[in-house]
């Protein structure tokens, strides 16, 4: 009876041991799964018509490139043919080959032959002039490329850079993917639709490549920006972008670079960039028209972004809606030791380019504290969320964090965590079983004790 004792002692503790492990896993796990997301902002949801912007272009990107705040998405994630913003990606595998070295640009000269010339042949390809076996440095090709959009330029570094036409186009769709241009596919380096395989792509794709070049290389806006420039050979090339023309009712003298593309089928497009008063903005846009109804040509794609421009300089402004130090709220802490609560901050600073017509004031702050916090605390643990919501749609939201350490009070803990154990419905149920076990157990072991002891009587 001694090990029967022993054994039903033993039982209650494994079960007791087994439970107390549950019950901490679940208050533990409700805790955990209160844990907020990542921070997030979303943009300022532009839209042109409520601003009396109309807008020609069938798709447009614009960025603040300060803080990369998303100020304009028009389709931008749809597939377009770029025309000749595919030099954007000539030019920037022209910059890779020579990474900084800008002196390697002007003195590397280079020539192509018919490689390079006979697909351009009776077509209506815009050049600059470059002659067969003509040799020019890459500086003054990648200036034809870019500011006049020379698509012999274009064939000459392709055959020189990637070996072959083919060569390069492959350069061109590995570096896509290396960017992240999901939505991107070259079968040339010019962008003119000539056998049928025409470059795809979409204007978010477009920032990226800009974005890259930009931040990349200095040279790039250097030459992007520039409107005239003579070539060694003494042909003197002009810009295709009626916004760095200062003759031009386009003109917008803030703009530096970066290129335009067009043909029929693709419509007007525009890459550019704009500095003033400390912002940097950048625009791609694709499929603008080319002539008013009346048959007038129109530059709707340069239009469109300095009305882009104009508006955003005089509308948007760089506003702090949370500090980052700022004390938001207080967080209640189970079993803590000298402390039942602890005070909570954001994880980070929450800006963005804000609408200067809006009152700040306006913006709700939602603030949601996780329960069933339990001691130890540890500082920049996260514990909370801050939205910020105007007018019903949350704008941004971030991380509240403990600005200090809260230790466990171990005594006290324990007790707590006990004594809500022996009051919870899991040890209720438990001990209902091991009762029941112990019940059938003794009544087996007496039936067996029985017939053990009639056969030894019988046996005597």
């Amino acid at each position: 009876m001694n090990n029967f004792v022993k054994s039903k002692m033993s039982l209650k503790k494994r079960a007791f041991n087994k439970l107390t492990l549950f019950a901490t896993t679940i208050v533990v796990g409700i805790s955990m799964a209160s844990y907020p997301l990542a921070f997030s902002s979303s943009a300022y949801d532009f839209t042109p018509d409520a601003e009396g912007i109309r807008l020609t272009s069938e798709a447009v990107y614009m960025e603040n490139l300060d803080t990369e705040d998303v100020i304009l998405d028009k389709n931008a994630d749809v597939q377009y043919a770029p025309a000749s913003l595919t030099k954007i990606m000539t030019c920037v595998l022209v910059l890779d080959e020579f990474k900084d070295d800008v002196e390697g640009l002007k003195k590397t000269k280079v020539s192509a032959g018919s490689e390079a010339f006979k697909e351009l042949e009776n077509t209506f390809a815009s050049t600059a002039g470059i002659q067969k076996n003509e040799k020019l440095s890459y500086y003054d090709l990648l200036c034809a490329l870019m500011i006049p959009s020379a698509c012999e330029a274009a064939n000459i570094i392709a055959v020189n850079i990637g070996g072959s036409l083919d060569g390069f186009v492959e350069m061109m769709n590995a570096k896509a993917g290396s960017l992240g241009m999901k939505n991107t596919v070259y079968y040339n380096a010019h962008g003119l639709d000539l056998n049928g395989n025409v470059n795809m792509t979409t204007c978010r794709d477009q920032a990226i490549l800009c974005k890259y070049a930009i931040n990349n290389y200095p040279i790039f806006t250097e030459i992007t920006s520039k409107y005239s420039y003579t070539l060694s050979n003494g042909t003197t090339v002009v810009n295709t972008n009626a916004l760095l023309d200062e003759t031009s009712d386009y003109y917008y003298g803030y703009v530096n670079g970066i290129k335009t593309g067009f043909y029929d089928e693709a419509g007007r497009c525009l890459a550019s960039v704009a500095t003033k008063n400390g912002y940097t903005y950048l625009i791609v846009s694709m499929k603008a028209p080319a002539q008013d109804k009346n048959g007038n040509d129109v530059m709707y794609n340069c239009q469109d972004h300095k009305k882009l421009y104009m508006w955003a300089y005089e509308n948007l402004d760089y506003s702090v809606f949370v500090e980052e130090n700022e004390e938001i709220t207080e967080a209640n802490v189970l079993y803590g030791k000298g402390a039942g609560f602890v005070t909570l901050k954001p994880a980070n600073e929450v800006s963005k380019i804000w609408l200067n017509s809006i009152d700040m004031n306006k913006v709700e702050r939602k603030i949601t504290v996780n329960e069933n916090i339990i001691a130890p605390v540890y500082k920049n643990d996260t514990l909370g969320t801050l939205e910020l919501v105007y007018e019903g749609e949350t704008i941004g939201s971030v991380k509240l964090v403990a600005t200090s350490d809260i230790p466990r009070a171990t005594v006290k803990a324990e007790a707590a965590i006990a004594s809500k154990f022996f009051s919870s419905k899991q040890f209720k149920i438990a001990l209902v079983i091991i009762i029941f076990a112990v019940i059938i157990y003794t009544i087996i072991f007496k039936t067996i004790t029985k017939k053990r002891n009639r056969q030894e009587e019988q046996d005597i």
